[in-house]
């Protein structure tokens, strides 16, 4: 893979300081869920971006009355990860319409950071990345480029249209494609699930299979596709709670309304 470019300097160097350099204490699961909540938040903005695209009048590029919309690999970030973390974007990748970058639709303000959107990242260990990888490769990306293109042939109300390309494309897509990676998951090697003592037997709540347990979380093939599952476990309770990007006041916020 080569080098991503970073779209915007002093966004890249605050993100470098903020996630960097500062030490965050916080738990896996922790973590995982607002690596989630994060993407469904970046998700949101893009969306609302999308009226701004499909807006009569704005400057830019002309956009189709029947747009191409895919979601490919990213190509920017704003910094990389040493050691076990890898720098995880937090949108499944790169929205381009008619074969052109979203921003060139747009002038300005509104073209700088949207394109900033997608240049997002979080340092995070590798099975993060790898979580999302399965889960894009599984029909994630998919539910973004079709939620995208919800929003720019929708000619309802600006806020209604982002909240159903949300609620009604991007979350359940998102979710199928997380439950297909889990199932994918399934059928690689993975640690046995514990088993107790019966009710009534002298073993009853003792675990009876720990040492075999042990042995398998030590082989490294086995205790990251574990790790790797449990991950999409926490992205799908990312989806329990809508993202404040949704509010009405937020969108009208972003579009200038």
């Amino acid at each position: 893979m080569g080098r991503r470019s970073s779209p915007d300097r002093i966004v890249s160097g605050y993100e470098r300081f903020r996630l960097l350099r500062v030490e965050r204490s916080v738990s896996d699961v922790e973590l995982a869920i607002w690596h989630g909540r994060s993407r469904n938040s970046c998700v949101a903005k893009v969306l609302a971006y999308m009226l701004l695209i499909r807006a009569d009048g704005r400057p830019g590029l002309p956009l189709s009355r029947q747009p191409s919309v895919i979601c490919k690999g990213a190509e920017q970030q704003f910094f990389s990860a040493s050691g076990e973390n890898q720098a995880a974007h937090l949108l499944p990748g790169q929205i381009v319409i008619d074969g052109a970058m979203p921003w060139l639709y747009l002038q300005g303000e509104p073209a700088r950071l949207l394109q900033n959107e997608f240049a997002y990242v979080e340092p995070i260990h590798a099975n993060f990345n790898a979580a999302d990888r399965i889960a894009e490769r599984n029909g994630m990306t998919d539910a973004f480029a079709d939620a995208c293109r919800h929003v720019l042939i929708a000619t309802g109300a600006p806020e209604r249209d982002v909240a159903d390309a949300y609620n009604r494309v991007w979350a359940p897509g998102a979710l199928a494609a997380i439950a297909a990676a889990e199932h994918e998951l399934r059928s690689e090697p993975l640690p046995p699930a514990l088993v107790f003592g019966e009710p009534g037997s002298a073993d009853y709540n003792t675990i009876l299979n720990l040492e075999e347990r042990g042995s398998a979380m030590n082989d490294e093939e086995s205790w990251n596709n574990f790790e790797q599952l449990s991950m999409l476990d926490y992205y799908r309770a990312s989806f329990d709670d809508l993202p404040p990007e949704l509010e009405p006041r937020a969108i009208q916020d972003l579009v200038g309304g």
